[in-house]
């Protein structure tokens, strides 16, 4: 593992997306807003690498520069307890960088553990705003 700066080890293990991730990744690209066209089409060749316990990954990807218009140019949410509605939210966040899909953030909004991770998230309760 390599620490970078922010503090976060990184894997070095490049993958494919699981079922669940690409899912969730093609649901927030679902959106239409500046270079979503890109990012899906960058979405087809993306390799990830697991960031943190939390669930964040980073990507490896080639393709159609996107022209976003910020850095994270689409988010989402879901309530970590089935059944609850409420917060503490796992927020999702989608990171592009110099026009690449650069990271999926992932964490929780009162910093605890999160019980219900991606992997094994029924699609169905992620909210997008």
């Amino acid at each position: 593992m390599v620490e970078p700066a922010g503090g976060r080890a990184l894997s070095q293990a490049w993958r494919d997306l699981t079922n669940t991730e690409r899912q969730l990744i093609e649901l927030l690209l679902a959106k239409e807003f500046p270079g979503a066209e890109a990012l899906r089409s960058q979405l087809e060749t993306a390799r990830v690498s697991a960031i943190d316990a939390e669930g964040s990954l980073q990507f490896r990807v080639s393709g159609p520069l996107a022209d976003v218009q910020q850095r994270v140019p689409t988010e989402g949410y879901y309530f970590d307890t089935e059944g609850v509605d409420y917060r503490p939210a796992v927020n999702v966040l989608l990171h592009v960088v110099e026009g690449k899909l650069h990271e999926l953030e992932v964490y929780k909004d009162d910093g605890s553990a999160i019980e219900t991770s991606l992997d094994t998230l029924d699609i169905s309760r992620f909210h997008l705003p």
